[in-house]
């Protein structure tokens, strides 16, 4: 019989004055929390079984039938644990959210707007210029146009995406003035020209970001997502392939139309491979070998979203009260967010723009050598989405206090957003105030004159009166010629505090402590 081997370690204890002694108590706690840890983790592995109510459901259907059948969940038409809504969110859905967990912020889908969201984030980017540079410098048409004409130089590319398009839909790329259409509302960016190319072509991520709370505010990142490639090699643009969209444009609704669009049939999705269209994973690995560092890129997109996250809240969070008012608090919401980002040839990662409504269809349509297409589903996409449904829905049914302690949950990465009072959330204190705490949507002239009745809130050349003709003013452009929604309320407090004299945090401080 071998004798079993013992490893003397007396040679390493010859000089033990570095060593730290670790006493048997302090082994045995260690061992008690990490146990305690793995049975944490176990229970909220375990979810019973969820009833999820899919009347309402659209093109995720046959996704979330997949996810209800591989977790043994059941299928339900009315009341159920989870209510998944294939539209954003409606008057006539109210009471779902008292009873049920639902996969809608009200508001959301207005937030998520091109114009909209570029309005914030240009807004933060004024305050906070070193948080903020991660989107393309972007004019909203046709309130910057006169901005934008000011700026515009003829050695740069600009891409014009019209507000309300979706899927590529109206998107175009422009190197002269005349080329733009004044009369439509639209974002213009300037376009990032210097892409990192995978294959010799363009491509963009689809990743998605999970928000289940916004008190306390509790946001998720995926680490699985898509890659969506051009099927034309790239090349910089110029006059003869501006209007090119295989070359310029990632959308798959635009790319599949292309003959050179490639659907990876192997075993292993998450491996490098030619298709158009591939898993994060398999982009991972390409970067790998291209040199990238993939920490250094999976830290700068955190710290992009996290940073979108921050601008979102104060209306996200108003919306809310506007809808729910006092019963805010009882309500069960979730949402998952489509975040398109560019990496540039240096590896900065660039936010193109966010979907409040990202596809959730796992089949794809391919076309035969006749021309003719079908539809049959994608392995990639399937993969790829029911991590994303299925683990929001067990992530969102853990109690708040519980995910407040967890760093993460199944494929979804915790980040940390900082929730400190901003610029626009005292905005939005005083906005809520001047609408008398009912969260009604505008203000009127005689609502937006109560700030005249703070201290120092009139001087000598600017008196109560010029409120009204400064309210006026803003609507100028708008075709509500009578009341100021919020957007246009932080521009009113901006000149107020510029006509005023005053410095604008100072101003909305001593609002505050008088309110």
């Amino acid at each position: 019989m071998q004798k079993q081997q013992t490893n003397d370690i007396s040679q390493w204890n010859n000089n033990n004055d570095d060593l730290q002694t670790i006493t048997e108590q302090e082994v045995d706690e260690f061992k008690t929390s990490y146990v305690s840890f793995q049975q944490q983790q176990s229970k909220y592995k375990k979810q019973k079984s969820i009833k999820v109510n899919t009347t309402n459901c659209r093109g995720e259907t046959r996704l979330i039938r997949k996810v209800i059948a591989k977790n043994n969940w059941k299928e339900v038409f009315n009341d159920g644990d989870v209510c998944w809504l294939g539209l954003p969110f409606k008057y006539q859905n109210l009471e779902e959210y008292f009873t049920q967990y639902v996969n809608r912020f009200a508001g959301m889908d207005l937030l998520a707007h091109k114009t909209q969201s570029s309005f914030y984030l240009n807004k933060f980017a004024e305050y906070f210029p070193e948080e903020y540079e991660f989107f393309p410098k972007t004019y909203i048409i046709p309130d910057d146009i006169d901005k934008f004409q000011q700026e515009y130089k003829s050695t740069r590319t600009y891409i014009a995406k019209p507000d309300a398009g979706s899927q590529g839909d109206g998107i175009y790329l422009i190197k002269k003035l005349k080329d733009i259409k004044t009369n439509e509302s639209m974002v213009i960016q300037q376009y990032i020209s210097k892409p990192l190319l995978i294959d010799k072509k363009k491509f963009d991520l689809r990743l998605y970001v999970l928000i289940t709370s916004l008190d306390p505010y509790l946001c998720y990142i995926n680490k699985e997502g898509l890659a969506r490639f051009c099927t034309v090699d790239y090349e910089k643009p110029n006059d003869k392939n501006l209007r090119n969209p295989f070359m310029h444009l990632t959308n798959y609704s635009l790319n599949k139309r292309n003959t050179n669009f490639q659907v990876y049939n192997g075993k292993n999705i998450l491996d490098i491979n030619e298709g158009t269209k591939r898993t994060y994973s398999s982009i991972q690995k390409n970067l790998e070998i291209l040199g990238y560092n993939n920490q250094d890129v999976e830290n700068q997109i955190d710290s992009l979203v996290v940073a979108y996250l921050k601008s979102l809240l104060p209306f996200l969070a108003f919306n809310q009260k506007l809808v729910f008012q006092k019963r805010v608090a009882e309500v069960k919401c979730f949402q998952v967010l489509g975040f398109d980002i560019l990496l540039d040839e240096k590896g900065k990662p660039w936010l193109l723009e966010v979907n409040s409504n990202p596809s959730l269809q796992i089949e794809h349509e391919v076309y035969g050598a006749n021309g003719k297409s079908i539809f049959e589903e994608s392995y990639i996409d399937s993969y790829v989405k029911e991590l994303v449904m299925g683990d929001a829905i067990k992530l969102a049914m853990i109690p708040k206090e519980t995910q407040e302690e967890l760093p993460g949950f199944e494929s979804y990465r915790k980040l940390e957003v900082d929730t400190a009072e901003t610029v626009i959330s005292k905005m939005m204190q005083i906005y809520g105030f001047l609408s008398g705490y009912k969260f009604q949507e505008y203000l009127t002239s005689s609502k937006f004159q109560k700030l005249s009745n703070f201290p120092s809130m009139t001087s000598q050349t600017f008196l109560k009166h010029d409120y009204d003709l400064l309210f006026r003013k803003i609507l100028l452009k708008s075709c509500n010629n009578n009341q100021m929604d919020f957007f246009q309320f932080i521009n009113a407090v901006e000149q107020l505090a510029s006509r005023l004299n005053q410095d604008l945090e100072e101003m909305l401080d001593r609002i505050i402590q008088n309110i």
